[in-house]
């Protein structure tokens, strides 16, 4: 395992030197300097809300400080299959631009930095110790459509800062959803029956899995994951994303 991560290291230093990701905010597009964090600018790191103060225990959004329980609501009034997620940016307009270049406009160094942004997350939470990394996986007409799976490309880089395993093969999509982000909440549950399949019980069984996305919005979608990984006989579940909103209480 040593040896393909310093392989992969070697790589990723190759290719970063012929075509740099570490020149221009992500954001902004301005230049920067090489040693920048993330690849954002100062002016742009400022106006992201990066997730520091109270979070709900189970879903990871944050919560207001005079909320006087560990829990949001919808977490109270749901049953969620995964341990506990964390996410690392509230989304908005200025973090939707970060994952929709990443998604639809193919940028996929900024890949990269997500996975850093996520992997300094999972330090500070202290959710660092899993058996497997699995990527929330696209249906494959979808995946040939769009030519990559963001979560895969995350979850690669992710596997590499942790040195854990990424598998992308054992949980797939059976069903080719419609997009969600226009469906309400009970609509995204309806949508989702049936996605997901476990393919080899066998990879997944007693393993402690991180599940990896790009957003959490309702968290319809990791938690339909999470509910065929724990039929497959997985141990528990954890999820991390780069962004996620705030819960209406």
């Amino acid at each position: 395992m040593r040896y393909k991560k310093i392989l992969h290291e070697y790589i990723d230093a190759f290719l970063n030197f012929i075509y740099p990701r570490n020149i221009y905010c992500i954001l902004c597009d301005a230049s920067i300097d090489r040693d920048v964090e993330y690849s954002i600018c100062d002016e742009c790191k400022g106006k992201l809300r990066f997730i520091k103060e109270k979070t709900c225990d189970k879903c990871g959004k944050p919560l207001d400080e005079l909320y006087l329980i560990d829990r949001c609501i919808d977490c109270i009034n749901s049953t969620n299959y995964y341990e506990k997620a964390i996410s690392c940016i509230e989304y908005d307009d200025l973090s939707k631009t970060v994952i929709y270049d990443l998604k639809y406009h193919k940028k996929r160094y900024i890949s990269y930095h997500v996975a850093e942004i996520i992997y300094d997350r999972l330090k500070e939470s202290d959710m660092h110790s899993f058996d497997i990394i699995i990527p929330v996986p696209l249906h494959k007409a979808k995946e040939k459509e769009r030519t990559f799976n963001q979560a895969s490309l995350i979850g690669k880089y992710i596997g590499r800062m942790l040195a854990v395993e990424v598998d992308n093969r054992t949980l797939i999509r059976a069903k080719n959803t419609i997009t969600q982000n226009q469906l309400t909440r009970e609509e995204r549950r309806e949508n989702l029956e049936g996605a997901f399949e476990v393919i080899d019980n066998d990879r997944v069984k007693n393993k402690n899995i991180l599940l990896i996305d790009d957003v959490f919005t309702t968290g319809a979608t990791v938690n339909e994951c999470s509910r065929k990984l724990l039929e497959g006989g997985a141990k528990n579940i954890y999820v991390a994303t780069l962004a996620t909103g705030r819960n209406m209480y």
